[in-house]
């Protein structure tokens, strides 16, 4: 599998971490800390140690070149989970949804109609359909699900010097919280 299929795929499986929602509201929010704590850890290590950072890249072949000297995607991802913890429901839920779902849309998306660009218009708008197309048949009103499909697909295509991995579960979480 080539890396970019890799990644988006581990990207996609994060929605799964909604599988403890079945125990408690608690439980989730909690494997939502400690996969950001988790993630804090993993990335130090990676960082401080070549050993590690090898055998990472060795075991999980998806990082980005830029990202042996930087915090990986997949670190600020689980750290925006984190962020989410303490909003109310449904909020994190949908964070972790359009967290999970947004960016691998639109990379695929815009893969196949974007014309080769890194951020594109056909991308946004598949981040902005699965991520609030999720969020609706999860339960939110649909309101609150197109705003913050909206919100996701903005910040998914941020190219600024913060990693938009950071920033759409936290965006999405407040426009639920305000919303819904």
């Amino acid at each position: 599998m080539k890396a970019g299929a890799l990644r988006a795929l581990l990207h996609a499986a994060t929605a799964l971490l909604l599988v403890t929602l079945l125990h408690s509201w608690q439980a989730f929010r909690g494997t939502l800390v400690l996969g950001g704590l988790a993630a804090v850890a993993v990335e130090a290590l990676r960082l401080s140690r070549p050993q590690i950072r090898d055998l990472l890249a060795r075991w999980v072949p998806v990082f980005r070149p830029h990202e042996a000297a930087r915090p990986s995607g997949a670190g600020w991802l689980f750290v925006s989970y984190a962020l989410t913890a303490w909003m109310p429901a449904p909020a994190p839920a949908a964070a972790v949804l359009a967290g999970a779902l947004a960016d691998p849309a639109a990379a695929m998306v815009g893969g196949w109609f974007g014309g080769g660009l890194a951020k594109s218009w056909p991308g946004s708008v598949a981040a902005l359909t699965v991520a609030a197309g999720a969020m609706w048949l999860a339960g939110i009103p649909p309101l609150a699900a197109g705003a913050a499909g909206l919100a996701a697909a903005a910040l998914e295509r941020w190219s600024g010097p913060v990693n938009d991995n950071l920033l759409v579960a936290p965006g999405v979480g407040l426009v639920v919280w305000w919303l819904a």
